[in-house]
């Protein structure tokens, strides 16, 4: 199997949001959102690469979904 770069990104995007998950169930806000971005900006490219729109469908909702939580929290509140 030959294991390009997608495959890699893949495996660091999966690892990165279970590791999100633990700073959430924590209380170790905003740097699980910070992770969680970064898991999912990860997914996106390999939903991408693959042609998996699917995949792109599940995590884009989370920018839009994270994005203003944390602009909320660090410029309006």
């Amino acid at each position: 199997m030959k294991r390009d770069h997608v495959w890699y990104i893949k495996w660091f995007s999966a690892i990165t949001i279970i590791i999100a998950m633990v700073f959430h169930v924590n209380g170790w806000t905003p740097y699980n959102s910070y992770l969680q971005l970064l898991g999912a900006s990860g997914w996106t490219y390999v939903g991408y690469r693959w042609r998996e729109w699917s995949m792109i469908m599940n995590f884009v909702p989370q920018f839009v979904i994270i994005i203003p939580f944390l602009i909320y929290t660090f410029y309006i509140v």
